[in-house]
């Protein structure tokens, strides 16, 4: 009986992925448990297990489960599944905070609410309705790739958070297209995002024989285009970095053209003189190129032109 239920209890481990020790330490953590239960003691005892034979000793003295009465036998499963369980939810912990900071693949098991449930395979993760990309809908089944945020450690299965929305999400998306970024030569020195919309990267080359926008771009389009279809159309836009915020602006709001700019260091603001017929250009649908822009500086940016400022005169 003893190897019998020692097998049972390895296939299960194998199940669960559970490291053959580490289920031996369970095994006997769970029949010291019944020993104390079946002879009514607190003292700790040492428990040894033949895994060849199946053969187990506790105080030095065979011992047959079979001789466990019915309480002790179910302590001692319960325990025993206890520690299964922990060690599980320890290695899976271990697998993928070690992850943190990476594009994950999984396939969508469940909806709670707007909420997503990813099949990591080893483990289930969630895409809340917080960092999902607006407007993109989700199938039963359907493969999704998206970003490792953390990994927490709670009172049951660890809780492993997913995000479409970040910023680093793009920038990960975009490492994967550009290889001169994973090698050093490109560097992304800033993202500003608005998930489903559009993103601006501004990455620098260390190379001065490199272009970092067109080698992001990539020919024809090519790296980028991969990147917008990855994120349901979201446009991308990359600009040359700088470290003179003025010239940053200005990258960022082509291809409007910059007549004058002015900055505030003490209220963090901008002013920013476009011609009258790229004023439009400049300031975006909605306004989203000047709140990008200024996302990227970290000013708050407003736009005119000649016309607009001859009327406020």
């Amino acid at each position: 009986m003893n190897i019998e239920f020692i097998e049972a209890l390895e296939e299960m481990a194998k199940e669960k992925g559970i490291p053959r020790e580490d289920l031996y330490d369970a095994i006997r953590k769970g029949l010291a448990v019944a020993y104390q239960e079946e002879h009514n003691t607190e003292e700790e005892v040492d428990v040894e297990i033949d895994q060849h034979s199946g053969d187990i000793f506790i105080k030095g003295e065979r011992i047959e489960l079979s001789k466990f009465g019915r309480i002790a036998t179910k302590k001692a499963e319960e325990t025993i599944r206890q520690e299964i369980v922990q060690r599980r939810r320890e290695i899976i912990h271990d697998l993928y905070v070690g992850r943190v900071g990476e594009i994950i693949s999984g396939s969508i098991h469940r909806f709670e609410g707007k909420d997503v449930w990813v099949n990591l395979g080893e483990a289930e993760a969630i895409l809340p309705d917080a960092e999902r990309i607006p407007g993109e809908r989700y199938h039963a089944g359907q493969r999704l790739r998206s970003y490792l945020v953390s990994v927490e450690e709670t009172q049951g299965d660890p809780r492993i958070l997913l995000s479409r929305a970040a910023p680093e999400f793009v920038e990960q998306l975009l490492r994967l297209e550009v290889p001169e970024i994973e090698e050093g030569t490109l560097v992304i020195r800033k993202i500003a995002r608005e998930p489903g919309r559009r993103t601006k990267i501004a990455v620098e080359s260390l190379d001065r024989n490199v272009d970092p926008v067109g080698t992001c771009v990539g020919a024809g389009g090519a790296r980028v285009r991969v990147v917008t279809r990855e994120l349901s159309g979201e446009k991308i836009d990359l600009i040359r970095w700088s470290e003179d915020l003025v010239q940053l602006m200005k990258n960022g709001l082509e291809p409007a053209s910059v007549i004058s700019a002015e900055l505030d260091e003490e209220t963090k603001s901008a002013k920013v003189l476009v011609p009258d017929d790229e004023l439009s250009l400049a300031i975006g649908r909605g306004g989203q190129n000047v709140r990008l822009t200024a996302k990227l500086i970290g000013y708050d940016v407003s736009v005119t032109s000649p016309s607009e400022s001859e009327e406020e005169a």
